[in-house]
């Protein structure tokens, strides 16, 4: 736990800009500070900082506001540029203001693309039209005031200055869903520009605990590495990453304290693969290799790392593909004495909705909870 207070020299980003639109180029500016801002050329898609220079430009064609920049990215021809068009405040992490993306817009820089044959300028609306999914990716969250890519329980181990560095810099590079798109950024330092983001859920609630008012959050942050869409991609790669790694945290604030309690999900940590067909369950297949038992080893042992003492439970049906699943992920734990396994056939034991007898999985893990706190 910890007393909650703001920190003096705690870094923050503009939260509003004006994006101006020229022939040449497009300018992003803070409006609250106005000198502080950045150009990028339409042809090339090179960022600039702003220099006094540009104070007597001619005047934009159109000018709008934006409230951030996702980054930017190259396709084969040309350079686009991601910004937010609208958010939504969707509540509070540790008393500072957290922000849902609701729209983006992407400002291309491609006039090179005129020079470009007819095959290429299909393929890279082709490209265009893949990376647009970005649009309607949900759950997208960020804060101007602090990082929120960090739990509560890290963010105590750190050292006292630690949040007076730029936001990006603060944050767990795992769950900084547009870390890719903002190497042009920060490779001109535009530090105060730079917003990380997680890929998850975010949710608060006010409630009473014992008649003292409490705020509850939930957060999921959902892993960078190893990323697709289920089924498509399962299990481990040959570092011990696993497929759909999902940290969720719940933080309790309460009488001036704070308590975080975290949960990690993921792929089982084998080399596996989901034949994807027409079928409700698609067939699975475990991949004999000879670094599993590595692979194995080397994603526990980040885990342990990052979390301290960890206990894996596998919840996976004990019949069929599945059950093939579990029986090789059973004898590979069996190598790692650091490591609790615990195997509770979920649906099996709890069925559709016979939820009380989770009861006989939590008898088997309250010594270890209570261990752990």
């Amino acid at each position: 736990m910890e007393t909650g207070s703001p920190a003096k020299g705690r870094f923050k980003l503009y939260e509003k800009l004006e994006l101006q639109e020229f022939q040449e180029k497009f300018v992003i500016k803070s409006m609250e500070s106005p000198s502080h801002g950045f150009s990028i050329d339409r042809h090339d898609g090179n960022i600039e900082p702003l220099d006094d220079d540009d104070t007597n430009a001619p005047s934009p064609s159109k000018v709008s506001t934006i409230y951030g920049v996702v980054g930017t990215i190259r396709l084969l021809k040309g350079t686009y540029i991601i910004v937010i068009t609208s958010r939504k405040e969707v509540g509070n992490f540790l008393g500072f203001p957290v922000y849902g993306v609701t729209s983006m817009n992407f400002l291309s820089c491609n006039e090179v693309l005129k020079q470009s044959t007819s095959q290429e300028k299909r393929d890279e609306a082709h490209f265009l039209t893949l990376l647009k999914t970005v649009e309607s990716t949900p759950g997208l969250y960020y804060s101007y005031e602090t990082d929120i890519t960090l739990n509560l329980q890290r963010r105590w181990q750190l050292a006292e200055g630690w949040i007076t560095k730029p936001i990006w810099k603060q944050a767990d590079p795992r769950f900084v869903w547009n870390k890719n798109l903002l190497d042009q950024l920060i490779e001109q330092k535009l530090d105060e520009f730079i917003i990380p983001m997680i890929q998850g859920s975010f949710q608060t609630a006010q409630l009473k605990l014992k008649e003292s008012p409490a705020t509850l959050t939930l957060v999921s942050r959902r892993c960078t590495r190893r990323l697709g869409t289920r089924m498509w991609r399962r299990g481990a790669n040959l570092e011990g990453d696993v497929a759909n790694f999902i940290e969720t945290e719940q933080v309790v604030e309460v009488n001036g304290l704070r308590s975080s309690l975290l949960q990690i999900r993921g792929s089982i940590p084998l080399l596996w693969e989901q034949i994807v067909d027409l079928s409700y369950k698609p067939q699975l297949r475990v991949i004999n290799h000879e670094q599993t038992s590595e692979v194995v080893e080397r994603h526990f042992h980040d885990l342990v790392q990052r979390y301290g003492e960890t206990i894996a439970l596998d919840l996976t049906d004990k019949q069929g593909d599945e059950g093939q699943l579990s029986a090789a992920f059973a004898s590979e734990m069996e190598k790692l004495p650091d490591v609790r396994y615990i195997s509770f056939d979920f649906h099996h034991i709890c069925g559709s909705s016979n939820f009380d007898n989770l009861r006989f999985l939590c008898d088997q893990i309250a010594e270890d909870f209570e261990k752990q706190g």
